[in-house]
């Protein structure tokens, strides 16, 4: 087979913006020329230049890792015949025009299954589909729904690679849609490459990933907590009865968030106001929010980014806008909140104009923000934006910089609230972004899901989709967002859910006299009938007594790249039945969680990966690598922790929001296994920004010897870290699933007394630890 380039390998040479010398290796074709750049040891870059092709230009910053001066030595690459090979791998067929859409080919092998894509309500093995590259918003959406807000093109093959492909633009993905054999990508303009990620596992593609585009900052600890949030509080008054109703009920709230009747009394015909308008219904907000902050609780505000004709701020607005192909502030005339501009995100000067009205509030007490409508919602075709400040001259169509409007939002916050809070961690809630924008502290959620079992259901390959695209902190309207019927049973079941997922934030329609027309019922669990409000505290309850772990898994996501939720085929990819099991999911590495999604269900069906689980439900060692049929009433959905994982829970935290988190006392479950194991506990002060830069946290280790002959040794050994407010001793009651009451328990050579719960079925002591190494030798 004749080789389609014109000369083998020609190395021609960049400077890096750290004038670094980059090994770059080109290679001309009849119909353009692609160049191959090297980042490690298994990630190489390749563009593709088509001959004629004008709008090329690299808009996005998803890429922070600088690319290699040196060939790596354990990299192969080959081009031949129109087939790109990778360590023997051939993976690319060619790249070419498709229909004025520029793309990528790769050819897909039998049985080799695609993954992420970002959120897609489809099963996670996404072959067989077709979807576009867009940010999309999608009222009421349920199971099916291929494209809504938040696309990143990143993709994850069984066979052992990923694909990421750094471009902005609108899009399509066809996976194996229009060809069975053939994964096509393509975009409408921007720079045309592909980043090739090899892996021996998912793991080990997703941690190179996130080293490729970044991790996500540490969050503030009130944020793993119960975010009290509806659409929407219209009063101060009404806030405060609801928030009443709540604490009497002794329902924790960490956080209170308010949609966009804070700036106006109605739906319509405000957007861009971002003040505290009806000083009636909003008498003394500087008050009100200080007033919560003593409580423990942080105040949230919605923002967007358009500004309508009525609103008190679009005539300063329009210097800012973005444009028609004039130059003239873009007109929208068919947005459903109203006639008027977006703001151009993408200017320094408007970015520094918006930021004035946060940093109004901000100096209210407000603590953070949530940005609605970022996709954005209405981005006309002949809408233009002006990238000068990115150094390009020309205006940018909407469709060339779609998908990053949202991130750069999320930038622009990120930044000016480093610039001006330089101690605080961000909290920035926004349902679109791109590659990249989890290193801004974005907490994405998945937009207005129909509040029914179709829409619960819809989550999960959502979620999980996400969180392989390299988005760990999304989350859902927890309940469900649009339409409905009030289904109590619904409501506790995705609270349940919830509850193992990044962000636990109830959120419903509940408009009532706003807007009497839509189906509006209460998102707060205080406000619920009998059984349902029972089993909802109980699930809230279930959130906070997994903080401690909760909490190490954010430093986990933040240090290595970890990702707090998954699917079962990330920890057990050559498992067959775990691509199979997609209904249910691994929260962090030791749990495993299988939520009830269907009406009325008395049992559940799941699958449990090989080696021994204990059935936190059932109270009992089970063996994996088979289903289970599991009954189950209301209060109750299958929740397993893995044989040999220690699990540090606060089962004191759960009628106090986390303001008043200490850690100076805790249980440590662990589940007996025959084979060693070590967990890592994480804990810090919750708050100070650059904690684990500033080495101001301390990690605890557990290890386990594993059970043998009837004997177990643990150890528990601290970094020696430090951090304000770190207590000096902690009392750690030691809890262990194991039916047989052991002989005698040994702490550093002193025996400790032994308790059983009452069933007899867990022992448990306590120990108290200063920092100092503790051995426990047990033996039965």
């Amino acid at each position: 087979m004749k080789p389609w380039f014109v000369f083998a390998l020609l190395l021609s040479y960049f400077i890096a913006p750290a004038q670094q010398t980059v090994l770059a290796e080109k290679y001309s074709t009849g119909n353009g020329s692609y160049v191959i750049t090297y980042y490690a040891d298994n990630i190489i870059r390749l563009s593709y230049l088509p001959a004629g092709y004008d709008k090329g230009e690299n808009l996005s910053d998803a890429v922070i890792l600088r690319p290699r001066s040196a060939h790596p030595k354990a990299l192969r690459v080959n081009v031949n015949g129109g087939i790109i090979s990778f360590n023997g791998k051939a993976l690319m067929i060619n790249a070419d025009t498709m229909s004025g859409v520029y793309g990528f080919n790769f050819a897909l092998e039998t049985g080799e299954q695609i993954f992420g894509g970002g959120e897609r309500a489809l099963p996670l093995n996404r072959r067989g589909y077709r979807f576009n590259l867009y940010n999309n918003p999608w009222y009421g959406y349920t199971e099916g729904a291929d494209n809504l807000n938040y696309s990143v093109p990143f993709f994850t093959s069984s066979k052992g690679y990923g694909l990421f492909f750094d471009n902005p633009s609108s899009g399509f993905a066809d996976i194996g849609k229009s060809d069975a054999n053939v994964l096509q990508v393509g975009f409408s303009a921007g720079e045309l490459n592909v980043y090739v990620i090899l892996g021996k596992d998912y793991k080990e593609i997703l941690e190179s990933y996130h080293r490729l585009t970044g991790k996500q900052p540490l969050p503030p600890r009130w944020a793993f907590g119960n975010l009290m949030s509806r659409f929407g509080y219209t009063s101060e008054a009404q806030v405060n009865t609801i928030l009443s109703r709540m604490q009497q009920q002794h329902i924790p709230v960490d956080a209170i968030i308010f949609d966009l009747f804070w700036f106006g009394d109605s739906i319509k015909g405000t957007l861009g106001n971002l003040e505290w308008m009806n000083r009636k219904k909003w008498p003394e907000p500087g008050k009100m929010i200080s007033g919560f902050k003593k409580q423990g609780i942080q105040t949230i505000l919605v923002t967007e980014p358009f500004f309508v004709e009525t609103s008190k701020n679009y005539t300063a607005s329009r210097p800012y806008l973005a444009v028609d192909s004039t130059g003239k502030p873009y007109y929208l005339t068919d947005f459903y909140f109203g006639k008027g501009g977006l703001i151009d995100i993408f200017r320094s000067d408007a970015c520094d104009w918006f930021w004035k009205f946060y940093k109004k509030q901000m100096d209210l007490g407000v603590e953070a923000w949530w940005g609605d409508l970022g996709e954005p919602e209405k981005h006309p075709a002949d809408l233009f934006h002006n990238l000068r400040d990115y150094g390009h001259r020309r205006l940018f169509a909407a469709g060339e910089v779609h998908n990053i409007y949202g991130h750069n939002w999320t930038k622009m916050l990120y930044r000016k609230y480093a610039s001006d809070f330089p101690s605080k961690r961000l909290f920035s809630l926004n349902r679109s972004g791109f590659a990249g924008s989890q290193r801004y502290g974005i907490f994405p959620w998945t937009g207005d899901v129909s509040r029914s079992w179709s829409g619960f259901r819809a989550q999960l390959p959502v979620l999980l989709g996400m969180t392989m695209s390299g988005v760990p902190y999304v989350h859902s309207d927890a309940g469900g967002f649009a339409g409905g019927e009030g289904d109590g049973e619904l409501y506790v079941r995705w609270l349940q859910f919830a509850a193992f997922t990044p962000v636990f934030r109830p959120h419903g329609t509940a408009l009532y006299e706003v807007e009497p027309a839509a189906a509006s019922f209460p998102s707060e669990a205080a406000l619920l009938d009998t059984p349902w409000s029972t089993c909802a505290k109980e699930a809230i309850k279930m959130r906070y007594a997994f903080q401690p772990y909760n909490y190490s898994l954010a430093y986990e996501q933040s240090l290595y790249g970890k990702p707090l939720m998954s699917p079962l085929y990330y920890y057990y990819p050559a498992d067959t039945a775990s691509f199979t099991a997609t209904d249910e999911f691994m929260w962090g590495e030791n749990v495993l969680v299988a939520p009830v999604l269907q009406k009325s269900a008395t049992t559940r069906r799941f699958y449990l990966p090989s080696g021994k689980w204990y059935n936190m439900i059932a109270q009992q060692i089970v063996e994996g690598g088979r289903w289970y049929e599991q009954p189950v009433s209301l209060n109750e959905f299958p929740l397993l922790v893995k044989a040999g994982s220690f699990l540090p829970m606060d089962l004191k935290q759960s009628q106090t929001n986390l303001s008043r988190y200490r850690s100076d006392s805790l249980s440590v479950y662990y589940v007996p296994s025959d084979l060693p194991s070590v967990y890592r506990w994480y804990d810090d002060d919750g708050k100070s920004k650059n904690a684990i830069e500033a080495h101001r946290y301390e990690v605890i280790t557990f290890s386990s010897s594993g059970k043998n002959n009837g004997k177990l040794k643990l150890s528990i050994r601290s970094n020696g870290g430090s951090f304000p407010g770190k207590p000096a001793r902690r009392v750690l009651s030691f809890g262990f699933a194991d039916d047989h009451l052991p002989a005698r328990v040994m702490v550093n050579g002193v025996q400790k007394k032994v308790y059983t719960n009452e069933d007899g079925r867990a022992f448990y002591f306590d120990i108290v630890f200063t920092g100092r190494p503790v051995s426990i030798d047990i033996s039965w």
